[in-house]
């Protein structure tokens, strides 16, 4: 990763879900937010929404932040702009080249959300742990003495391992730098599932769509038994709301194809983009796409 311009101001705000995507949704500025805890439904600014201070900030050496990550999704925004316009008003299906950008645009939507981070987070907690009960006092000894220096007596070995063993207590987080590379795999990961699939657009006239807070929404295939999950190799298809009135699916291998929009398939997937939120979902202020639709609780966690 490059280094941030020392002649440009450092950017600290970051967009979770990028400003392109939800000014599709918006008025001018102005978007419906909804949380999912109860609170007041009302018209923000979408200057104001998924923002995360640091969230993509990285630090160097000597612990000085580096946007460069939040730069290179900018950019990587500003290519994939002008084909999202021609997809909301009809153009498909893509070219390879452009689909191929809207592909790693998705892929970063996807590695970028929090949710990615939360659960990275609750796994690498749970395997630290694991290691920690496998490793037994034993390992908590040699670990003392191998950071001191020294022979450590028992009653620190004690101390240390009540500490460590009160897995309520705690919880371990990695680092932003950790948390990027792993977002790194993610994005390369998903694009190659994204391009080994059919893409199908769905584009209302008159209906209308929300988007959650956590965009990408994964279809269960339904042979699958529900005890293994959902993830981007075996889901039944993709759904990217890219516009309040269109959607791109991401169906198995095959040719691309365009699906017949219709009033019960709109709230089909208004549903599903709704359960896939996990604090709140936005809309146009003149659209009504959540009548019928049941909300979910929020989410605060991934792994269980």
């Amino acid at each position: 990763m490059g280094k941030s311009s020392s002649k440009s101001k450092l950017k600290r705000r970051h967009h979770t879900v990028p400003r392109l995507l939800l000014r599709r949704f918006a008025d001018g500025e102005q978007i419906v937010r909804v949380p999912l805890d109860g609170g007041e439904r009302r018209q923000v600014g979408i200057a104001d929404v998924t923002v995360h201070r640091d969230f993509y900030s990285m630090r160097g050496e000597g612990g000085q932040l580096d946007d460069t990550v939040e730069n290179l999704l900018a950019d990587l925004e500003g290519k994939a702009a002008k084909i999202i316009r021609k997809i909301a008003q009809g153009v498909w299906p893509l070219a390879v080249e452009e689909r191929a950008v809207v592909a790693e645009w998705i892929a970063a939507q996807h590695a970028r959300i929090p949710a990615a981070r939360t659960a990275q987070n609750e796994m690498a907690d749970h395997l630290g742990k694991i290691l920690i009960a496998m490793g037994g006092k034993p390992e908590i000894r040699r670990h003392l003495e191998e950071e001191e220096g020294r022979t450590v007596v028992d009653e620190g070995v004690e101390e240390m391992w009540e500490s460590l063993t009160d897995f309520d207590s705690y919880s371990a987080e990695l680092s932003v730098n950790e948390h990027v590379v792993y977002m790194a795999q993610s994005m390369k990961a998903a694009y190659e599932i994204f391009m080994g699939r059919a893409w199908g657009l769905i584009k209302f006239e008159r209906r209308t769509l929300l988007i959650p807070d956590h965009p990408v929404t994964l279809v269960r295939d339904e042979d699958m038994p529900a005890f293994l999950g959902v993830g981007l190799g075996t889901a039944a298809a993709i759904l990217m709301p890219i516009d309040r009135r269109a959607a791109i699916m991401m169906a198995g291998p095959g040719e691309d194809f365009v699906v017949r929009p219709h009033a019960k398939l709109a709230k089909e997937l208004n549903q599903r983009f709704a359960f896939n939120a996990r604090k709140e979902l936005y809309h146009h202020p003149d659209d009504r796409p959540l009548e019928g639709i049941r909300l979910p609780p929020v989410r605060e966690r991934e792994c269980g």
